[in-house]
């Protein structure tokens, strides 16, 4: 197999060439030139040894070919390296990442050309998205494994406890392992929606509904669950219809009101439901404590707790607002917070007609 050959040496060699090509043709040129003047208009070069050159003369031409083809071989190799060093670097970059060295990155270079320059930022940005999307994998994995871990571990325990006879199958036990099935269906089902939105895969059934009805028999349903955690929901809906996938709807609603219920002070729960021009927002405000400020910024990312949530006692998986982000980006929204009289306030913000992916703009 043929060895490919330097690109610097190649550009080099090129270049010589065409610079030793332009001396020699010049000189032909030259001769080609007055010799036909001689032919056709012999009167401009009445002595005939004119064109005949002298020693001076093939001397003379002799060292302007020597120094033009060294500047023209100085000018190709400081030429060469400047255009190649940015691919060499990008070159032992993207080696480094292939053998497993993600944080491998182009060394800029500030005599690069305009189009190098970018292609080493382009590379390093790109390289970039790369390492956080591993290691984003990695914590995804291990998170996802601590959250299963949980709920199959009671459910393995109970019913090897049932099958030697330390525990009775008996409705109180079966309700227990019912719960942890829950929890993991929730669970999985959290998961499959953050990983389908992140692909940009979230199929959206759309339908018009009325959004106030749909609010209120959610709230409705668990409302003796808020209640007996001394939660009092209170509600203001604006009538309306909106083009929405109603059960990603409901499903981050129910989300926003299970954080509220695991990790709010008990009191009231407001539900609101605003319409303005073409967008709507769905709100659910607490009564405190509110997120930390250093917290609120991550508070919609995957497994995202803060500390006090994690010494309370109250853990939830960690999905829940990660699924609302993902049902709002779904319907080309978006998830916001912000404190509100020392309570927290979630915010589902929608355009008011969603179109699925790849749908045409009106």
């Amino acid at each position: 197999m043929r060895r490919p050959q330097d690109l610097e040496r190649q550009i080099s060699v090129a270049m010589i060439g065409v610079a030793m090509a332009g001396l020699l043709s010049s000189l032909v040129s030259f001769y080609i030139v007055y010799g036909l003047i001689h032919v056709f208009a012999p009167h401009y070069f009445p002595d005939a040894d004119v064109l005949v050159p002298t020693v001076f003369d093939l001397a003379s031409l002799l060292l302007a070919g020597v120094l033009g083809l060294a500047v023209a071989a100085f000018v190709s190799v400081v030429l060469a390296r400047r255009l190649a060093r940015p691919l060499r670097t990008v070159a032992q970059a993207a080696k480094q990442i292939a053998q497993g060295n993600l944080a491998a990155r182009a060394t800029p270079d500030a005599y690069a050309p305009e189009e190098a320059a970018t292609l080493i930022t382009d590379f390093n940005d790109m390289a970039g998205r790369l390492e956080a999307t591993a290691q984003r994998m990695v914590t995804w994995n291990a998170q996802v494994a601590h959250e299963l871990r949980t709920p199959i571990t009671i459910l393995t325990g109970r019913l090897q406890g049932v099958v030697d006879g330390v525990f009775a199958a008996d409705e109180k036990l079966i309700q227990g392992l019912l719960t942890q099935v829950t929890v993991l269906r929730r669970l999985v089902e959290d998961l499959r929606v953050v990983s389908l939105a992140d692909s940009g895969r979230l199929v959206l059934q759309l339908g018009e509904v009325s959004l106030a009805d749909e609010v209120s028999a959610l709230v409705e349903f668990v409302a003796p669950d808020l209640e007996a955690a001394g939660f009092t929901p209170r509600l203001s809906l604006e009538a309306g219809t909106a083009t929405v996938d109603i059960v990603r709807i409901r499903q981050a609603l129910l989300a926003l009101i299970e954080n509220a219920r695991r990790h709010a002070d008990p009191g009231s729960l407001s539900i609101g439901l605003r319409f303005s021009g073409e967008a709507i927002a769905i709100e659910v405000i607490d009564c405190g404590p509110g997120l930390p400020p250093e917290f609120a910024s991550q508070a919609f990312n995957e497994f995202a707790r803060a500390g006090a949530t994690q010494r309370s006692g109250r853990p939830g998986s960690g999905l829940g607002l990660s699924v609302v982000r993902a049902v709002a980006r779904a319907h080309g929204g978006e998830a916001r917070y912000h404190r509100e009289d020392g309570g927290s306030a979630f915010t589902l913000v929608l355009p008011r007609h969603a179109r699925r992916a790849g749908s045409p703009s009106p």
